[in-house]
């Protein structure tokens, strides 16, 4: 099974594709949340093509769950109400606190993992929200037949010699000959089946995800975007978007450098469209993310670059922000307004692709001790940004992880309208008298390489900014 592995790997049939979804090159759903009285990490990397196997790996840090079950179902509609068996969920035999599964993905839009759990403490349920937006099409490649080939030839060689001898030049013969047969018959499939496989490529293809693209504008200070839908299937409309964190639109703008970051809310003016007036950006050019949700809980993030003009200078108001290079940025300690800092509170061990980390970053006043004044920066204790520096990643995350809370909240009302044990937990995120001076987000990177991470907190009615460089073994 090994050196069939590897044969698969060397083929090429192993490779995972860089995947687009509701952020930017970041497929994996990241969530921390509560499954009734149980904490629980939970990730899962969606199929690139649907149907597609999903995997999902729950770490739960306080221990305590006996068995934990998992079933994937859509996120919203009559199928939310009417779960499929659970599959029982895989205990991992070095690290007891972690379980793995796989499952059945089958169909394109806004589904979720129920997860459900049994313990000291009785049973406790969540649902993860997990898009799932078909990203390519299977084929079969060059590389495959030649290994199909291969493979029947060494059965046709070997099958019949005792253990132990090698084949002698009668048996190698055999397997040239079946060998040639055998790629006389690929070949012939191949053709045959050429104008069929065509026809149903061309068919999945409209099938596969499509992201919203904008137009946009820029007149008299004022940023214009018009959305426009470049016919993905009707899953998608431009009527349905809900607020996510009380804003419909998250607007980031960075410079090509990311020296300069701008975090916006445009008003939507009528479906599909908004105008957001602009602070000073400076002249040049400007990359654009927009997040959006869907009320069916898929959320999108709109990419484009906008050529900003000199001399617009609206003043900030509400949740916008603006965070500019005072300094060089590094990887432990970023400066904050007003003398204090934000500390990066992580290990020595080097970063990997795909891995879930929690982020964990504390705030400072200046006599280096810990801040008391956070405050709910739109609804939760802060927000971070991954970028990396080719603007490949994007990903919005909050401590709750990369889901939006918009879709998060339709998962818990679908639990609750299920009848599931425990689904009413409690947030343990927000909605505290006092907000502790460290936030922690769950991410995982999708792929090597350099990124900036910008982390956003609110102290005394202020939104403040800390920025650090990291670099992705």
């Amino acid at each position: 099974m090994r050196r069939l592995l590897t044969a698969l790997a060397a083929a090429g049939l192993l490779a995972v594709p860089r995947v687009a979804g509701a952020h930017v090159g970041s497929p994996d759903v990241f969530v921390d949340t509560m499954a009734g009285p149980y904490r629980v990490y939970v990730t899962v990397r969606p199929p690139y093509a649907i149907p597609g196997i999903a995997e999902v790996e729950v770490v739960v840090p306080g221990g305590g769950i006996d068995r934990l079950r998992v079933a994937p179902l859509p996120l919203t509609g009559p199928g939310a109400r009417f779960a499929p068996a659970p599959d029982v969920a895989t205990r991992s035999a070095s690290q007891p606190n972690v379980f793995t599964a796989t499952l059945w993905m089958m169909s394109a839009g806004a589904w979720q993992v129920r997860i459900e759990a049994d313990g000291a403490s009785g049973p406790g349920a969540a649902a993860v929200p997990v898009p799932t937006l078909p990203n390519a099409t299977l084929q079969m490649s060059r590389a495959l037949g030649a290994l199909l080939v291969a493979i029947v030839a060494a059965i046709a060689r070997d099958a019949t010699l005792p253990p132990g001898e090698a084949p002698d030049a009668r048996a190698r013969r055999r397997g040239r000959l079946t060998a040639t047969v055998a790629a006389c018959l690929v070949a012939a499939v191949v053709v045959a089946g050429n104008w069929w496989w065509r026809a149903e490529a061309a068919n999945y293809s409209r099938y596969v995800y499509k992201p919203l693209t904008a137009d946009t504008s820029v007149s008299e200070g004022v940023l214009r975007i018009a959305l426009r839908d470049p016919g993905w299937i009707p899953l998608r409309r431009l009527d349905d978007l809900v607020p996510d964190h009380g804003h419909v639109m998250h607007l980031f703008l960075v410079s090509p450098a990311l020296d300069r970051l701008w975090h916006l809310h445009p008003s939507e003016s009528e479906p599909g469209r908004f105008e957001a007036p602009l602070p000073a950006l400076g002249a040049g050019e400007r990359h654009l993310f927009a997040d959006l949700v869907h009320a069916s809980g898929i959320s999108e993030t709109v990419t484009g670059t906008i050529e900003a003009p000199a001399g617009v200078a609206h003043d900030l108001e509400g949740d916008d922000s603006a965070w500019q290079l005072a300094g060089p940025v590094g990887s432990d300690a970023a400066p904050l307004p007003g003398g204090g800092r934000m500390v990066w509170m992580h290990g020595s061990e080097p970063l990997r692709p795909r891995q879930l980390t929690l982020f964990a970053f504390r705030v400072e006043d200046p006599d280096g001790s810990p801040a008391t004044d956070l405050e709910l920066y739109m609804g939760m204790p802060g927000h971070a940004i991954f970028i990396r520096r080719d603007r490949s990643v994007f990903a919005h995350v909050h401590p709750s992880g990369s889901a939006p809370m918009a879709a998060m909240e339709i998962g818990q009302r679908q639990l609750a309208a299920a009848g599931v044990a425990a689904a009413a937990s409690g947030d343990h995120l927000h909605h505290q008298a006092a907000l502790p001076p460290t936030i922690t987000f769950p991410y995982g990177f999708p792929a090597a390489g350099d990124y900036r991470i910008f982390v956003q907190v609110k102290r005394q009615g202020r939104i403040e900014t800390g920025a650090f460089d990291v670099h992705v073994e």
